[in-house]
């Protein structure tokens, strides 16, 4: 979702900047900013906003109310109101507050993103509506019926054309009137026939009755009335239907017959499907858009049953609800959806006569829209609980994972029980990525970048993946490959789905090609990519190619494949969701996603990703001799005892002086009292969070202070935290997320060291 047009009106500035700023980048549509009431109804009226968003603060709260009433009173724009929770009894007070309009400070990018698709999708619910009701407002003028609708106490609320023409009351004069005086009726004798609405259940059967109009002429009518409801199932009113029984002179008949006829072809102009059924269900009228969405044969229209035949799936509890209603003469409105075209209708019965008046609205896009806002708040909600679980599990492999490797490290290969440890190493490995997935495909997370070569990620993926036997795997992997900045982790699970999605598109077996290329100007490699995915030619980028030669996409659906929840396959368990977490992984990595495919031909993807420059693209760094080593002291921030004892026992081994603490506030002490005597230590590992004490950012802040050139590792199971993607914005120079092996703690510390 997009909006075109957005205006936000502040008028303390507050905290403006981050508002737009985050609406910039969760690209929600261009905003113009309004600081005074001046300006913004000026931008109203000028710029016809799709919605205005209005930040209020405690001081301007009053004058945000008044701007508030003079824009919905004079313009009916939606609002959306960012509010301290101080000031939503005013907003309440005022009658400006609605389901889906108000969001409460603090909030995040996510709740304003989720807050603005709700405020949309109830703005397109009410258009829709607003133009449902319009076209069968048009609809009912046109009927030869008359039709009055009353309030509960019976006064005239509506009258369409013919009810003024038979009656002799315009409905600005009958406004307001009570029904009697308006309808007035009685037998032929003499004797009033009332109309019943109070409490009036299953309503009046069909009557040939007389109608008294308001030049006294006496018009012989047949007339039904029904309750009118509202949408939770009370009382509102009553509709009365009557028509007037003619003369059967030629004239007569003529002028009706023209009358029906213009009727006919405003009503067979209507964008919507509108029926007319007996009480038996039988079609007795549909007009041209009914005609060809249910493809109804002229000739034999009479014979199409609107419950039984090949008309919207009703549900049994729909089916039961509307042979209610037909019997009750009441009307009822609810959502079908159409297996064969892949639409949803709001359909809608309205009583006419002995059987209904049926109109159909098509609310796809509406569903859609809130099916996707449901899923999305789904996916947050998993990813509220997969970050939370995450860190705790990742803590966990931590501990087994540096276990097992040093365990790894004193048992000889040749060794009984080196295979099982082995195989327990590999299992943890795995266990750590698929708590990676967990993330990612719920939550997201920024990029945690290494300098890498992709052929070993490539290698290792190799190995680990389960082989179909049906399938000739290839992996093209040259040994010059150009080095390139990305989080292992991520791209590791992009290459792992695409595969799996390559596996999937051959059940009968076939050719599965993983290759790794070198791209640019003064590459080898031949082929052209297109603009879409290498904006500047000028430029090197090493490009991943996963193809297969299975059963291929259509043309028209090639370009919805990375849309959330657009999914290709039959699988009922298919969420949609694999392809667009791989695109937004390359986005994050400044790279660029594209497909080639056909049906019966297969399946190609592109992966293109910028490498580092040549100054970068050695991996090798100067070792450290062992004099360094011993002179090297190593400060631990690390609350979880297992963790720290693998720590102090690694760097240990390692040949560091290691000194541990369990709390910020302890850290900084420790720190603070080695710097003064004059021996400071030259690395902190800091774990991120601390619970119930200071945890690692603020622990360097205050650091920092006493020496601005410390260096310092940050480590969390919180991978997808904002500070293991941008370590130096919170005073880190590097960071290590667990679970880690031991060899990637000593590589990490002596790169910092060297």
């Amino acid at each position: 979702m997009k909006l075109s047009r957005i205006l936000l009106v502040d008028h303390d500035g507050g905290d403006l900047e981050r508002i737009t700023e985050s609406i910039i980048n969760l690209n929600m549509g261009p905003t113009v900013v309004a600081r005074n009431e001046v300006e913004a109804i000026e931008d109203v009226k000028n710029r016809d906003p799709e919605l205005v968003i209005m930040n209020i603060c405690e001081s301007g709260a009053a004058r945000s109310v008044n701007l508030a009433n003079k824009i919905k009173s004079n313009h009916q724009k939606p609002i959306l109101y960012l509010a301290p929770k101080s000031e939503i009894n005013l907003l309440q007070s005022a009658n400006l507050l609605n389901q889906s309009n108000c969001l409460i400070k603090p909030f995040t990018g996510t709740d304003l993103r989720y807050a603005v698709e709700k405020s949309f999708l109830s703005l397109e619910n009410n258009e829709i509506k607003i133009k449902s009701e319009k076209d069968f407002l048009n609809a009912l003028k046109c009927m030869p019926d008359g039709i009055i609708s009353t309030d509960i106490v019976g006064n005239v609320t509506y009258m369409n054309p013919a009810a003024e023409s038979l009656t002799g009351w315009k409905l600005s004069e009958a406004k307001r009137m009570v029904l009697q005086d308006v309808f007035s009726v009685n037998n032929g004798l003499g004797d009033e026939v009332p109309i019943q609405f109070s409490n009036h259940k299953g309503g009046n059967s069909v009557q040939n009755i007389f109608l008294s109009n308001k030049k006294g002429l006496r018009l012989p009518i047949q007339n039904s009335s029904t309750p009118l409801r509202d949408q939770d199932g009370s009382l509102v009113g009553i509709v009365v239907v009557f028509r007037h029984l003619n003369s059967t002179n030629d004239d007569s008949l003529v002028q009706d017959e023209e009358k029906i006829d213009s009727i006919r072809k405003i009503v067979n102009g209507l964008v919507d499907p509108l029926l007319l059924v007996d009480q038996n269900w039988r079609v007795t009228f549909a007009n041209d858009s009914a005609i060809n969405f249910f493809d109804f044969d002229i000739g034999f229209l009479n014979n199409y049953n609107f419950l039984e035949s090949n008309c919207p799936s009703f549900s049994k509890e729909s089916t039961a609800s509307a042979k209610i209603a037909m019997e009750n003469r009441e009307g009822f409105r609810f959502d079908v959806f159409h297996d064969d075209k892949d639409l949803w209708h709001e359909l809608i019965g309205h009583p006419y006569g002995d059987g209904m008046l049926i109109q159909l609205t098509d609310i796809t896009q509406r569903v859609k829209q809130s099916e996707s806002a449901l899923r999305t708040e789904r996916l947050e909600s998993l990813g509220l609980m997969a970050r939370g679980f995450a860190h705790d599990f990742n803590n966990l492999l931590t501990v087994i994972l540096g276990n097992l490797s040093l365990a790894k490290i004193k048992i000889p290969n040749a060794a009984e029980g080196y295979d099982e440890v082995e195989s327990a190493l590999s299992g943890t490995i795995r266990a750590q990525n698929r708590i990676q997935q967990l993330l990612t495909f719920a939550k997201g997370g920024a990029p945690i970048k290494q300098s890498l070569d992709l052929s070993g990620i490539v290698h290792e993926i190799s190995n680990d993946i389960q082989r179909n036997e049906l399938i000739n795997y290839d992996f093209d992997l040259p040994d010059d490959l150009w080095r390139v900045e990305v989080d292992p982790g991520q791209i590791k699970r992009v290459i792992e789905n695409l595969i799996r999605n390559a596996e999937e598109a051959m059940t009968g077996g076939g050719e599965l090609l993983v290759k790794l290329r070198n791209y640019g100007p003064n590459s080898n490699y031949s082929q052209k990519l297109p603009a879409s995915l290498v904006h500047d030619y000028s430029t090197n980028y090493l490009l991943i190619e996963i193809s297969d030669n299975g059963h291929g996409i259509k043309e028209n659906k090639l370009d919805k494949i990375f849309e959330p929840y657009f999914t290709t396959k039959s699988d009922a368990n298919a969420t949609g969701i694999g392809l667009t977490v791989c695109s937004s992984i390359i986005e994050a990595h400044q790279g660029s996603i594209g497909v080639q495919s056909a049906p019966g031909f297969g399946t190609s993807i592109y992966i293109v990703l910028p490498v580092l420059s040549t100054a970068h693209q050695r991996g090798d760094h100067k070792a450290l001799t062992p004099e360094l080593l011993s002179a090297s002291s190593i400060l631990i921030l690390e609350d979880d005892s297992l963790i720290r004892q693998l720590l102090v026992a690694n760097l240990i081994n390692e040949g560091y002086s290691v000194s541990e603490t369990e709390e910020g506030s302890e850290t900084v002490s420790t720190y603070h009292e080695r710097f003064k005597s004059g021996k400071p230590f030259d690395l902190i590992i800091m774990d991120l969070s601390i619970p119930n004490g200071m945890g690692g950012v603020d622990a360097i802040k205050e650091i920092r202070k006493i020496n601005p050139d410390v260096k310092a590792i940050v480590s969390s199971g919180y991978s997808d935290d904002p500070v293991m993607s941008n370590p130096k914005e919170y005073g880190f120079d590097a960071v290590l997320p667990k679970p880690y092996k031991p060899q990637e703690l000593n590589s990490l510390v002596k790169k910092l060291l060297k």
